[in-house]
């Protein structure tokens, strides 16, 4: 079984509108930072989510914790001290990572 953590809470609507979507195009791709037990997705919360209710596994765009990732490539990013660096994905995971918000998902 895989275990991967959401950073965001989703959004009723959005999800809706994510789900029709998969309906349509099938599962999707997310990058997530492999932390042992479990992975942190760097993005796709409403994938996520939409994938599990629909019961679709993901595809997974797995990075190790020392892999250094380009930060812009994110749409969390314009909210961040990171913008337009590069940092290593677990170091990123870690700064996301919210344990009291984060929403977990079991594949």
């Amino acid at each position: 079984m895989t275990m991967i953590y959401a950073i965001h809470p989703t959004n009723a609507d959005h999800l809706a509108t994510v789900t029709a979507e998969m309906e349509t195009l099938g599962a999707p791709t997310i990058r997530v930072v492999d932390c042992g037990d479990h992975y942190i997705a760097l993005e796709g919360s409403h994938r996520i989510a939409a994938a599990h209710a629909l019961g679709m596994e993901p595809i997974l765009e797995i990075y190790d914790q020392d892999d250094v990732i380009e930060i812009g490539g994110y749409d969390w990013f314009e909210a961040c001290d990171w913008c337009g660096t590069s940092y290593a994905a677990g170091e990123v995971a870690g700064a996301l990572f919210n344990p009291s918000a984060a929403v977990d998902y079991r594949f």
